[in-house]
């Protein structure tokens, strides 16, 4: 009995060891210093080998730094008779492609690929503090932000991984956060399931679950009422609510592409007040309407990166709504 209780034991040692693996294997893990960290030369005019002379007496010479002020960052460490040589980089913080012209490629600077004594360089912390939080939900206002493997330049290699309008108007999970020395605040994103999508700054996202923004709108402080949504672009997620009661519209509330409500509230059939919210409901302006024909009409805009739409939205005093498309534009 006691050799299958010390079996079960370790056996399950060897199961909660498992399980804390797999859920580490999730968070980020920087490369070990100096990788990919950042740097800068001490001194100016400090030669750059093609390998470490004390490892090969004939290594090239590529040439000598001119700036103390340029960063670069480390891929390869070497140790020769205990100290340590780097294979510098560049540092690299490549955005996704947004518009019609293709960023030209950066120039390599033929120091790239050399090494020098890591005792010859200054580093440069970025990263004040990342670590693991609780699962937290959040919800994205807008799509302008692209999701990063890393926040661009806390290391020596970041790039942008996902379009903001993959992940967009919809609920996600924050699961790591860093912080910068510069008091920079940024989130790690995942699905609901557990995907993981990407760093975005910690003022892109709102806190709580993805609400319905136009049904929050309509329905604010008013009872008894029939409303009906219409669709405008659904790609910009531009959307109107209509608020009906005793056969007269009440309400109508535009949706926009930023997640911002404009409320304008009727009085005897006719728009009176124009009230514009922030996606989290804050009151931003208000404004007298004074509406003089029967039909009640407004502007709604789509942009995205390369083009974007102008419609002209009408409400009939029946509550119908007409939407045109009036326009364009396309760089």
């Amino acid at each position: 009995m006691k050799w299958m209780k010390l079996a079960f034991l370790a056996g399950l040692s060897l199961s909660l060891w498992g399980t804390t693996t797999a859920q580490a294997a999730k968070r980020t893990v920087l490369p070990k210093y100096p990788r990919q960290r950042l740097f800068t030369f001490k001194t100016q005019r400090t030669k750059v080998y093609s390998y470490p002379r004390a490892a090969y007496a004939r290594s090239k010479v590529l040439g000598a730094n001119k700036s103390t002020k340029k960063q670069w960052t480390v891929d390869k460490v070497v140790t020769v008779n205990g100290k340590r040589y780097v294979r510098l980089a560049a540092v690299s913080a490549q955005p996704l492609h947004h518009g019609t012209v293709a960023p030209l490629p950066a120039k390599r600077n033929q120091l790239a690929g050399g090494y020098v004594a890591l005792r010859q360089l200054r580093s440069h912390s970025v990263i004040r503090q990342l670590k693991a939080i609780k699962k937290t939900a959040y919800w994205t206002p807008t799509t302008d932000h692209d999701y990063w493997d890393m926040p661009a330049r806390t290391i020596g290699t970041t790039a942008a991984v996902h379009y903001g309008t993959t992940y967009g108007y919809r609920t996600l999970y924050a699961t790591e956060s860093l912080t910068t020395t510069r008091q920079k605040h940024y989130l790690y994103l995942t699905t609901a399931n557990g995907k993981g999508i990407g760093w975005l700054p910690a003022n892109a996202v709102i806190k709580g679950t993805y609400p319905n923004l136009l049904q929050r709108e309509v329905n604010r402080q008013l009872t008894g009422i029939t409303v009906t949504t219409t669709t405008v672009d659904a790609a910009a997620h531009v959307k109107v609510g209509v608020a009906m009661a005793a056969g007269m519209v009440q309400r109508v509330v535009l949706l926009r592409q930023d997640s911002t409500t404009v409320t304008s509230d009727f009085v005897t059939g006719r728009a009176v007040i124009a009230t514009t919210r922030s996606a989290t409901g804050k009151v931003v302006k208000t404004a007298k309407v004074k509406q003089t024909a029967p039909i009640f009409s407004f502007t709604a805009r789509a942009d995205f990166d390369i083009h974007g739409y102008t419609y002209r939205v009408k409400v009939a005093p029946t509550g119908a709504v007409t939407i045109l498309g009036t326009g364009g534009w396309i760089a």
